[in-house]
């Protein structure tokens, strides 16, 4: 690990993903905890606003923007990541819950686990960064669109740390990187490609 986990940060982190748990948490913190998750939600979206609106190609091109925004920021995402080799949770701390994807089960570190990995892929959250500059992105092309989905990489990057996947800071780091990043390329190149939806009256609104 490049760095020493703060007391909070691993007080909090046990709280969440030791004692904050439930039945309902862990059948549905997998599933918002999967990659596809942004693509099924905003694709259906997509659909239903080119149904009302009949702006397909604008709708096209929005969903475009938004897939390379989350690229880039994935790809920004994993310098950071490589640079820091924080090690994952999961991998670092005993008797800490994750789940196997492989196996479709919850699994436990033994009481007695002691870590090995001298580095990994932890800091900072993917996840968190790529569901966070989706919806900013989403947002500044429609302001009409519903505040709710500021929840979606809440509810994400809560899932990461309920997984084990990460520590709550490298939630908190990945939303705010998301959000500046993705807010930078807005203003530097993409508000120029973007459809004008002031010009539609029937913005999409779901």
């Amino acid at each position: 690990m490049a760095f020493s986990t703060p007391e909070w940060d691993l007080t909090l982190f046990k709280l969440i993903n030791m004692q904050w748990r439930s039945d309902v948490l862990d059948v549905l913190m997998p599933i918002f905890s999967d990659r596809m998750l942004v693509w099924v939600i905003a694709i259906p979206l997509v659909i239903l606003a080119g149904i009302k609106t009949k702006k397909w190609r604008k709708l096209l091109l929005s969903l475009a923007i938004i897939g390379a925004v989350v690229g880039a920021t994935d790809l920004a995402t994993n310098v950071v990541k490589d640079a820091a080799g924080r090690v994952r949770p999961n991998n670092a701390i005993a008797q800490s819950n994750y789940y196997s994807y492989n196996k479709s089960e919850w699994l436990q570190r033994p009481a007695n686990f002691v870590q090995t990995d001298v580095s990994g892929s932890s800091f900072f959250s993917g996840h968190a960064a790529n569901s966070m500059a989706a919806v900013t992105i989403a947002m500044l092309m429609w302001p009409k669109l519903r505040s709710f989905l500021w929840l979606l990489p809440l509810i994400i990057g809560y899932s990461r740390v309920y997984l084990a996947k990460h520590y709550p800071l490298d939630v908190l780091c990945g939303w705010a990187f998301g959000l500046c990043f993705s807010y930078l390329l807005w203003k530097v190149v993409l508000y120029r490609l973007a459809p004008d939806w002031s010009k539609n009256p029937k913005q999409p609104t779901s």
